[in-house]
């Protein structure tokens, strides 16, 4: 896979995560079944590249990573405020 089409990858999968994030936000319960492996294929894609094309993935991989810690927060977020609302009541 070329860095062009890793770079389309990488974006697109942002994309994706930041919509989840929104959502999530927002109180959706939301599958995320296959995001990790849509992560891992990319990080492995680009240990494929040339060295020099690798280095310049840098930039795109560090935006990638802070939009799965936004998710990662909405995500904990979400779970601290419905704790109580699964919690029984016998």
């Amino acid at each position: 896979m070329s860095a062009q089409e890793i770079t389309a990858r990488i974006e697109q999968v942002k994309t994706y995560i930041q919509d989840c994030e929104r959502r999530i936000t927002k109180g959706e319960v939301i599958p995320l079944v296959g995001l990790d492996k849509n992560v891992e294929d990319i990080c492995n894609d680009i240990g494929e590249l040339p060295e020099n094309e690798a280095a310049g993935m840098e930039e795109k991989l560090s935006g990638l990573i802070g939009a799965l810690d936004k998710l990662v927060a909405a995500i904990r977020n979400f779970e601290s405020e419905t704790d109580g609302d699964e919690k029984d009541t016998d």
